[in-house]
């Protein structure tokens, strides 16, 4: 109408509704890594519901959906979101009225069955050492030292490093860290051969991508005599460097300048009991020092 022209006919179904969000500022304005999740659920309810219209989705229908992939909680879970998003997209295109409502929302997710990925148990972390590749064992110290995630890892480069602290932005969160280096690690990288611009790259001096230094890691686990040492994965030495930061005496924002973590749920989930343990003794200790200053007074 805005352009003084008949509007070419389309259908109002999911097909057209998803390939109006792809051309969307909403998502091209998403990481690389978000647009590529997206687009693999979204290419599942593209898949099964690509002729339906938008309008008659109902909540017990996104609801089944849901059920439907029980088996698959965390993937079950982001369909729900990506749901979410697609109806919020619908009423912008005519798709959908506001006061419809968006039948996505208020759909109750499934509860993570665990605390997330397990952090590596001093056994596991001594074998591992012993046992690994000089790439591995790289990749494992930059974990440990700075608990960033693997993603973050493979981008650092030698020029991040001044000053004995590491500068960059998170990937995910878009946060911008600044975080002194370990002096343990300090000592790790004094010894590392600068190949390329990467801390970690390959034979020739590349960056490595995120398959290449996940296989490495999984090979260096085949190896050793620890029978669940394959269960522990890259992304848990990150809960191990949470953790590490709680034992030390950190406290929430400490840990959170260091690790990145937006808030305490997430601190809750990497720094487990210990977090509780430690925050609890210290709050006691503080506690101790009140009586004891008011006995004397």
């Amino acid at each position: 109408m805005l352009k003084g022209r008949e509007p070419v006919p389309a259908k109002r179904n999911f097909e057209a509704l998803i390939l109006s969000y792809y051309e969307s500022d909403a998502f091209k304005k998403l990481k690389p890594r978000t647009k590529a999740d997206y687009r693999k659920y979204i290419g599942h309810i593209r898949a099964i519901w690509g002729t339906k219209d938008p309008a008659k989705i109902e909540t017990h229908h996104v609801y089944e959906l849901h059920r439907a992939n029980a088996e698959h909680w965390r993937q079950a879970n982001y369909l729900v979101q990506v749901m979410v998003v697609l109806m919020n997209h619908a009423p912008l295109i005519g798709f959908l009225k506001k006061e419809h409502g968006n039948p996505a929302k208020g759909i109750p997710l499934f509860k993570q069955e665990s605390d997330g990925w397990e952090p590596w148990p001093d056994d596991v972390r001594d074998e591992f050492e012993a046992m690994a590749t000089h790439r591995a064992r790289l990749v494992y110290e930059l974990c440990i030292g700075t608990g960033q995630r693997i993603g973050d890892i493979l981008k650092i480069r030698w020029d991040h490093i001044k000053d004995g602290a590491y500068d960059f932005t998170q990937g995910k969160t878009d946060k911008s860290l600044w975080i002194p280096l370990t002096d343990r690690l300090k000592a790790h990288l004094g010894v590392v051969e600068k190949k390329g611009l990467t801390v970690i790259t390959d034979k020739s001096g590349r960056p490595v991508r995120y398959r290449t230094v996940a296989e490495e890691m999984r090979k260096v686990k085949a190896t050793m005599q620890h029978p669940e040492a394959a269960k522990y994965v890259t992304h848990g030495l990150r809960k191990n460097a949470t953790i590490e930061l709680y034992l030390a005496g950190c406290d929430d924002e400490m840990v959170k300048a260091v690790t990145g973590h937006s808030g305490v749920e997430m601190l809750k989930k990497y720094g487990g009991q210990i977090r509780q343990r430690e925050l609890a003794t210290r709050a006691q200790d503080a506690r101790n020092r009140f009586e004891q200053n008011r006995k004397e007074t």
